[in-house]
């Protein structure tokens, strides 16, 4: 049996077991907030935001960005929903007011794993698992994606290295 690996579903499944274990953030501690992201004037002096965009302003993780960056996003985010009564439902919708509300903290994956957008996606799919493989992380093609054979291996001490690693590798700019 395998475990399938989602990047959404990965990112979350870290970022809420990779905190200090109080409650708080590193971000909390030091007094730095969310992860900025820069936005380029247009020609005109405006913004490149668009009200069009519904992903205009997220915060944007990139291929290289640390795993303390993801938790630093994903706590500004969580802490949004939080604040504005997510946490007080048992199953909050998609389209609710406060998820709706913070709709604009919630990270965005790189796009370079989404399918949709990455042309090469199947065969950086390969590249992926046959560097996991090679990093002792047992891992197989699966449908949509890529996926590993054991959950354990989640666990494993060079997990989240091999992990950004392999996903440079397959994923980055020149395969």
């Amino acid at each position: 049996m395998f475990t399938f690996v989602g990047a959404a579903a990965l990112v979350v499944l870290t970022a809420c077991g990779g905190g200090d274990g109080g409650g708080g953030s590193d971000a909390d501690k030091s007094g730095q907030g969310d992860v900025a992201s820069i936005n380029t004037p247009a020609a005109g002096g405006g913004s490149t935001q668009s009200s069009a965009d519904p992903d205009a302003g997220r915060p944007r993780i990139r291929l290289d960005t640390t795993q303390e960056e993801i938790n630093r996003m994903m706590d500004a985010w969580l802490a949004c929903l939080k604040e504005n009564g997510a946490e007080k439902k048992y199953k909050t919708s998609p389209n609710a007011p406060e998820v709706k509300a913070c709709r604009g903290k919630e990270p965005l994956d790189p796009p370079e794993l989404d399918p949709a957008k990455n042309p090469d996606y199947s065969d950086d799919v390969r590249i992926m698992v046959k560097c996991m493989n090679e990093h002792g992380i047992k891992s197989v093609v699966v449908d949509g994606g890529w996926g590993l054979e054991e959950g354990a291996s989640l666990s494993a001490p060079n997990y989240e290295e091999a992990e950004a690693t392999c996903q440079v590798k397959a994923f980055g700019e020149d395969d």
